[in-house]
């Protein structure tokens, strides 16, 4: 719709700019932005240069707790990929820590890697396809299960999941 009024036509000026920064702290306070999503932008452009495949969030036990933190004592999530489903289970631990217990599948041997702001955990998979991390720092985390030998299956590409907060 367009203005008739000449004075919409205007550059804008100082009380422009003082309404913007109004809404800007209004939003700011009322919705703002996550603390870790600059390391979330930064993984997701990453992941844009690897020949990686990454899985989706197919299935949790209680959606609602993804991203949640409080009373609730431990959540499942699975993932899936062209190649292979990740199903992890984190249990908080008693130091402030979690414990991240995982299954592949189909079952097979893979070195998992999980990443966090305070450095990186390799694990290896079992023959069951069964990985855990006995303590984790809390915090996002980006989890990757990195090829297999030749003959245990998989694509030969890592498979990484979309950054989680743990």
């Amino acid at each position: 719709m367009k203005s008739s009024d000449p004075e919409s036509r205007e550059p804008m000026d100082d009380l422009d700019f003082a309404i913007l920064d109004r809404i800007r702290e209004f939003f700011g306070q009322a919705d703002p932005m996550p603390a870790d999503l600059t390391g979330r932008i930064t993984f997701s452009l990453a992941m844009r240069d690897l020949e990686a495949e990454v899985a989706r969030l197919a299935a949790e036990e209680q959606p609602r707790l993804v991203a949640a933190r409080g009373a609730e004592q431990s959540r499942t999530i699975t993932f899936d990929s062209d190649s292979l489903t990740i199903m992890i289970r984190i249990d908080p631990n008693q130091d402030g820590t979690v414990r991240v217990d995982g299954w592949l599948a189909p079952r097979q041997r893979r070195e998992i890697e999980v990443r966090t702001a305070a450095g990186a955990l390799l694990v290896a998979s079992d023959e069951q396809g069964r990985f855990a991390f006995a303590s984790v720092p809390r915090g996002t985390a980006r989890l990757s299960v990195r090829p297999g030998e030749r003959g245990q299956g998989g694509s030969g590409r890592p498979v990484v999941i979309p950054a989680l907060v743990l």
